[in-house]
């Protein structure tokens, strides 16, 4: 028996075949392709019919399309079982997996708004009407920059790009710049824009890691190609400022795997 796994991104939907160890055996991507075409694809060119897989995960970009919506399309053209998720919790459930089936993870997926995938035994968490995990409007500066949601001071409105944005703008940079260049300049402006990003960054993922104590937070988007220059001064202040500072084990925070198949892993978890 086989399962499909499928993720729908903003420039590329990919279908894979898996095995029951979670192995890929083969996969089948396009830009902005049919869904179910690639699925019957793939199920063709494997030699395998539709009754020889278990079910199907379907993880979909947010800003592209409703999960379930096309999970609900695609087990009505194929006649599988589909499970369906936001494609940072798929993303969470590959890096969890990556790490050993990691019980418990908090995937921190950050560009241009922040979303949030959370692993809880080895299950992804939603909450109870599908709409938790929004730690992107968690306030860190109250009365602070006005966020898209209406509210004041939130998480995203200051680790976002727009938010990097602004706070590049506030040190008296007049250009934009990327996360990569503004960690490589030595002005007096640029250390003070790095030293504000830096803090409200490490305000936002401190309260992550206190509110769900998870063996492990990834991080993903582009401020993650700054490196160690981000992530050290970041852990200094993590370090010291979450709630179990002073006990032994604390919670390892790393940038995500690189691996393109990682959705398509956490996907294909979806149903276990």
């Amino acid at each position: 028996m086989y399962i499909i796994s499928a993720v729908i991104e903003k420039e590329r939907t990919a279908v894979a075949l898996l095995d029951k160890e979670y192995k890929l055996c083969l996969k089948k991507e396009g830009v902005r392709a049919d869904l179910v075409t690639l699925c019957s694809e793939v199920i063709s060119e494997s030699g395998i019919n539709a009754a020889d897989v278990l079910y199907a995960g379907v993880a979909v970009d947010g800003s592209v399309g409703c999960h379930s919506k096309a999970a609900s399309e695609l087990e009505k053209s194929t006649g599988i079982k589909c499970f369906s998720a936001s494609l940072a919790d798929a993303k969470a459930l590959g890096e969890a997996y990556y790490l050993n089936d990691a019980d418990t993870l908090v995937l921190l997926a950050v560009d241009e708004e922040i979303e949030c995938g959370i692993v809880i035994g080895k299950k992804s968490y939603a909450g109870t009407y599908r709409n938790g995990r929004n730690v992107a409007h968690t306030v860190i500066s109250f009365d602070g920059f006005e966020c898209s949601c209406g509210r004041r001071g939130c998480f995203e409105a200051y680790a976002c790009n727009s938010g990097f944005n602004r706070i590049v703008a506030e040190a008296g940079i007049d250009r934009a710049l990327t996360h990569s260049e503004l960690f490589a300049m030595n002005t007096p402006e640029a250390d003070y824009a790095k030293k504000l990003y830096v803090e409200y960054l490490s305000a936002g993922i401190t309260n992550i890691i206190n509110l769900f104590q998870p063996r492990h937070l990834v991080l993903d988007g582009p401020f993650t190609k700054v490196g160690d220059a981000l992530m050290a001064p970041m852990m200094d202040i993590i370090l010291r400022e979450q709630y179990t500072h002073s006990m032994p084990n604390k919670c390892d925070v790393r940038f995500a795997n690189t691996d393109a198949d990682t959705a398509l892993i956490g996907a294909a978890l979806l149903g276990r």
